[in-house]
């Protein structure tokens, strides 16, 4: 009888462990801390990437031609998104929309796409997109 009893014990402590881990995996899930974005500076001033995970999600630049109160310029792909007059500000605007889910997708061109485009309007991601790419038909090989 008292071997019965232990074992029930047993049981009940191995459901009651399984329980509290599921539990403490729930919550380590909910403050687990997100990826923080990266800013690389591209140009030593003008020119900024903000990447997450490696994957670039826009990019802040700075237009001193147009719009002089707001020279600095977040940009994902090729659509300006925000203006600011400061740095900080932009970096602050991507940061607060991509954790709200707000801060619009990058659309990435295929390689094919690329190459249709002329090369003085082709960014910096683009030429490195190009540089990787290798052409997998025959066509483009014999061209």
């Amino acid at each position: 009888m008292l071997q019965q009893h232990s074992l029930i014990d047993s049981d009940s402590q191995t459901i009651a462990q399984a329980e509290l881990d599921a539990h403490i995996e729930a919550q380590a899930q909910e403050i687990a801390p997100e990826p923080e974005i990266q800013f690389i500076d591209l140009d030593g001033f003008y020119t900024y990437e903000a990447q997450l995970a490696g994957q670039v999600i826009a990019t802040i630049t700075h237009d001193c031609e147009d719009f002089v109160t707001q020279p600095w310029v977040v940009m994902v792909g090729e659509v300006e998104v925000h203006r600011a007059d400061t740095w900080a500000k932009c970096a602050d605007y991507v940061r607060w929309h991509y954790k709200q889910g707000t801060l619009p997708k990058l659309r990435t061109n295929t390689p094919e796409e690329l190459l249709d485009k002329p090369f003085d309007e082709l960014s910096t991601l683009d030429w490195q997109r190009l540089k990787d790419y290798e052409p997998h038909s025959a066509e483009l090989l014999a061209a």
